[in-house]
């Protein structure tokens, strides 16, 4: 617990930042304080919203899982979507951002994609879970699973006020009881089953799927592997910002794509090679496309939400966090059926001028 006087002093170094959503006081931790870590969240009446950690990625299964993992694991999908921690405060269910924020978007979906019964019998619990599907109002590109809108998948169960996770026997029981949806779990591996671990992952390589959360059964330090083909599709879906991203996005991918073809002996798969080709020139034509149609670059998002007050609530936080990069397009949010729509766009402001000024025909000095 942080008494009022660490949050006031942390606010004033500017390691926390209070908030209000709706009738919902909160204040974000921006930066560790004490134990308390960053991403973590505490409400008015003082009790915490645990920050959920990153995960360190290995880039070889051999010899990563024998150096990481002493004993047993279990290996689960990882999926490519929107972090979110979902929790109750009093009659409402909310749902987090990993930096903090309470997403007026998750929050106002939750109806929608979770029984929230298990609130009422675990009133403590905060729910780990991945927001997916192509409107989803975050990211560009989606996994496979979900195809239409968005869908909701639990990978982790935290409790207020406490550090660490669920064990992984509580939170399968969870899993069935409340019949949650969830990330796959394949099952329970040793470091010596490698084999079977790269036959997994290069089963979920060819569904197009983002790669596998390895977590040992004493709950210590996970590990992450992704699939090849997961950087060849960020490539595909961000090339059209390519100025805007930082370099080590790109590079970090080409890294970890040369080092899962090497360990899975497809330096000589010249259509894979031609995949990655390809995907890394399409955003980048899809720039110029869009560049010469409306003189300008952005990634279009869309999605939907139940109540209007909510897609005003996202408009103002997106508009707040973003700035002048997010162009709201007019007459948004508007009614479609029993959701309110809303359309928007991310301009990427150096791609953007890049591009304006080459198609142009102006000067440019390398």
């Amino acid at each position: 617990m942080l008494d009022s006087d660490s949050l006031k002093r942390a606010q004033d170094q500017g390691k926390a930042d209070h908030r209000q959503f709706q009738d919902i006081g909160y204040t974000r931790i921006t930066d560790q304080i004490k134990k308390v870590p960053k991403g973590s969240v505490v409400l008015e009446d003082g009790s915490i919203i645990p920050g959920y950690p990153s995960i360190a990625r290995i880039q070889a299964l051999d010899p990563g899982l024998s150096k990481q993992f002493a004993g047993p694991f279990w290996a689960e999908e990882k999926m490519d979507g929107f972090n979110i921690r979902i929790f109750r405060h009093g009659e409402q269910v909310y749902a987090l951002s990993r930096g903090g924020f309470i997403c007026p978007f998750a929050t106002d979906r939750m109806l929608d994609l979770l029984d929230e019964g298990i609130f009422q019998d675990h009133p403590d619990l905060v729910l780990c879970a991945e927001l997916v599907g192509p409107d989803n109002p975050y990211l560009e590109g989606h996994s496979p699973q979900v195809q239409e809108d968005v869908g909701l998948f639990v990978f982790d169960m935290m409790e207020k006020n406490r550090e660490g996770f669920l064990t992984q026997s509580r939170r399968m029981e969870l899993l069935d009881q409340y019949a949650l949806p969830r990330a796959e779990i394949f099952g329970r591996f040793t470091a010596g089953q490698r084999p079977e671990i790269a036959d997994l992952i290069l089963r979920l390589d060819e569904e197009g799927k983002e790669g596998l959360v390895l977590k040992p059964e004493d709950q210590g330090q996970r590990a992450k592997y992704v699939t090849g083909r997961s950087n060849t599709y960020d490539f595909s879906v961000t090339g059209q910002g390519l100025l805007d991203l930082p370099p080590e996005y790109f590079t970090n991918r080409l890294l970890r794509m040369g080092l899962f073809m090497a360990e899975h002996g497809q330096q000589q798969d010249h259509e894979r090679l031609a995949e990655l080709g390809h995907a890394l020139m399409l955003g980048l034509f899809r720039g110029i496309d869009i560049s010469r149609r409306q003189s300008r670059v952005g990634s279009l998002y869309r999605c939907r939400f139940n109540r209007r007050d909510s897609a005003d609530a996202f408009i103002r936080h997106i508009e707040e966090t973003g700035g002048d990069r997010v162009k709201v397009y007019k007459g948004m949010p508007k009614r479609q059926g029993d959701y309110w729509l809303l359309e928007f766009e991310r301009v990427h402001q150096r791609m953007t001028g890049f591009l304006n000024q080459a198609l142009q025909g102006g000067r440019q000095f390398d």
